[in-house]
This record gives structure tokens, sequence and C-alpha cells, in this order.
């Protein structure tokens, strides 16, 4: 497959002041939005509790604002920070679930981060994901411009990034923001042909989430780009950095098949803990088939899917062929267990931001819309995830 040349800008990259300011806005106007309404919808919406029509400003006020948020997979994070890996399986209902299928990284910081400022670990978890949402939007922003965007396009993809529709993933203590800014790192020291920093963002994504590994393939595909197949046949010193990087990004994982193994007897203890889950190796079309013919919020899933499939296409239209296969893989490969999650996947990863800002560059108009439709439905989200609705799972 020919494939085009990608152009490297070898100029530094530079955020104005100005630039900053709209990134220190868009993050504070977001978080200050977004965690206003997740509290209160909580406080107010909540049709399993009693308070519907007694809440005051003062017990809204006094109500734990940190376990609002803390839903779903953050209970697993709390056990890894608290305690460690399970030894045996004692989880769900069934009894048959160990936090072994999430990765380190996230409950590690998490727990240092707590211990440093005398705080319960899930304190250190909002810390983790601020610090790698507000990390995101100049990340983005020097991605967008690296790849030539203009200026107003890079503005517009910090204010879509910040109101995102799954905003909730990213000030929720979970690793979606964490992940995001790793992945965006990886592509932007990619693009900038600064190996020794892939490999070192490489790795620590990989410790994020099992699949942050898959990164190998887009810096393969950008370094081919970039050099050609022949300057790896010739062993020359540029094409053996982007080897060695790309053999080191997958050493975490390695380390924690090892210790899987000599814990709980089982390296890929990760992996075969899904089906406590209910998560089976099947065909993904069934799976996505079936979620029409099931109806509720499997519908609501399938449809996600095809939108996923969608902007993937766009993609590979646009000859962003590394940013496509990373896309691909990390909605496909969850999609093989089932369709739960999928909008968790989908909108936690870079390419889909970044198919969302292409589609609408050339669309000055189109972005007011999205901007306001994105804002929205992230609010429906934000007060369905505080609910514990699992369909945002």
């Amino acid at each position: 497959m020919q494939v085009d040349k990608v152009n490297v800008i070898y100029t530094p990259l530079h955020i104005s002041r100005k630039d900053w300011g709209i990134i220190a806005l868009a993050f504070l106007l977001s978080r200050i939005i977004f965690y206003a309404i997740g509290y209160f919808g909580a406080m107010h919406y909540n049709v399993e509790t009693d308070q519907i029509g007694q809440v005051t400003f003062l017990n809204s006020i006094e109500t734990d604002v940190w376990n609002v948020f803390c839903q779903f997979d953050c209970a697993w994070f709390k056990s890894i920070a608290d305690i460690g890996y399970d030894t045996y399986p004692h989880g769900l209902t069934t009894g048959h679930a160990a936090n072994w299928a999430f990765f380190p990284l996230f409950p590690i910081l998490g727990h240092y981060i707590g211990e440093l400022l005398g705080v319960p670990s899930l304190y250190g978890f909002y810390v983790i994901a601020n610090i790698s949402s507000f990390a995101m939007l100049p990340l983005f922003f020097l991605c967008l411009r690296q790849l030539g965007q203009e200026l107003d396009v890079a503005r517009f993809g910090v204010w879509m990034l910040a109101f995102s529709p799954y905003t909730v993933y990213f000030i929720a203590p979970y690793t979606e923001s964490l992940f995001m800014a790793l992945t965006m790192a990886v592509f932007l020291f990619s693009y900038r042909h600064e190996w020794f920093w892939v490999a070192v963002a490489g790795m620590v994504m990989t410790a994020a989430r099992n699949l942050g590994v898959m990164i190998v393939f887009s810096v393969i595909i950008l370094a081919l780009q970039a050099y050609g197949w022949r300057e790896f046949l010739k062993f020359s010193g540029r094409s053996c950095r982007v080897i060695l990087a790309i053999w080191c990004i997958p050493l975490v994982m390695f380390c924690y098949m090892f210790y899987m193994y000599y814990h709980v007897g089982d390296a890929f203890a990760f992996k075969n803990i899904q089906l406590a889950w209910g998560r089976l190796f099947d065909n993904p079309f069934e799976y996505w088939i079936a979620g029409f013919e099931t109806g509720g919020r499997k519908i609501y899933l399938s449809i996600m899917i095809v939108i996923g499939w969608a902007l993937n296409i766009y993609l590979f239209k646009q000859k962003r062929y590394a940013e496509a296969l990373f896309m691909l893989i990390c909605t496909f490969v969850p999609l093989v267990t089932g369709t739960n999650a999928i909008p968790r996947y989908l909108f936690g990863l870079y390419p889909t931001s970044l198919a969302i800002v292409m589609i609408a560059r050339n669309r000055p108009n189109l972005r007011p819309a999205l901007l306001v439709i994105s804002a929205l439905l992230s609010s429906y989200f934000v007060i369905a995830w505080v609910n514990a609705k699992f369909f945002t799972v």
C-alpha cells in the first residue's frame, strides 16, 4: 500500500499567551459547569432517593461531592489503591470478579498522591483526572497545529474537547483522561520523530490500560510514512531508534503479566477475569446486530458503534492511517466481547476527537452548533452518570 509521507514541522511548537488563556478558560468553565450539573443533578433527580422536593441549598452543599462521581469501575480502582490486587475472585453479586482487569498506573498514582496529600486515594484519582484533563487541551492543540490545521481550527478543537459529549469520563475518577493525554503525547512525539519520548510516553500509556500497547502499530505506520521501508532494511540510526521505541512500549504489559503470574498463577488474568462481567469472545457483528434486536440501551450502543465506524472510515479516507488504525483496534477489540462501554472506549480516544474537528475544519458555521449539541449531550450524560444509569458505563 502506497502512503503519503507525513509533513513534519521541525520548528518548535508554540502556544501563545492568548491560546493558553483560551485553554485555561475552556478547562475551568467546563469543569465548573459539569461538576455543578452532576452534583446538583444527583441531589435533585435521583428517583431512588427520598430527597425529591426536600433538597435545600444547605443540605446540598453538605453532601460529599467526591462520592457522587465515583461510579461503577471507580470502586475497583479504590480497591487496588487501598488494598492491592486481589488474591482470588470475590466481587460482583456472583463473587467471580476481581480487580485484575485494571492496569496499575491510575490506582497506584492515586494511592501515592493520597498519601502525599494526607487524603483518601479517591481524592488522588480526582487530582490525576483533572491534571490529565487539563493536559489534554494543550496536547490536542499542539497535535492539530502539528498536522497543519489553522489556528482557529485548533482553538475550536480545544473547546470541543473540553465540552466533549462524554466529558463525564474526563471529570470522574476514571482512567480516560490519563489515557487520552498519554495517547496524544505518543502521537505528537511520533509526528515530530522524537522516538525516545515516544518510548517513554508509550510505556506509561500501556501502564494505564491494556489497549495502550496497541499504539505500536500507529508508531510503525508514522515511522514508515516518514522514512520509508527501505530505511528499516538498512538498519540506520533513525530506524533503530524507532525499533527500540516499539520494543519498549510493551515492556510494562509484560511486567504486569509477570506479576499476575506470580500473584495469582495466570499471566492473562486481566483478560480471563472479563468473563465475570459477561464478556464472552464472539462475533462482534452479531453483538452489534443483536443490539438493534434487543432494544433499550442496546439500540443506543449499536447506534454509537455505527457513528464510530463512520468516523473511522472518515479518518482512513483522509489518509490518517495511523490514527484510524488505532481507533479501529481500540473499539473493535472491546466489541469482540460485547457492546457495553463502547461510547466510553470511542470518545476516550484521540482519533475520535481528531475526526470530529477535521470534519468541522472547513465548516465554520457548523462549529457553534456542534459545540452546543456536544455540551447539551454531555450535561445529560453527567446527570445519568451520577445517578448510576448503567447505559453510561
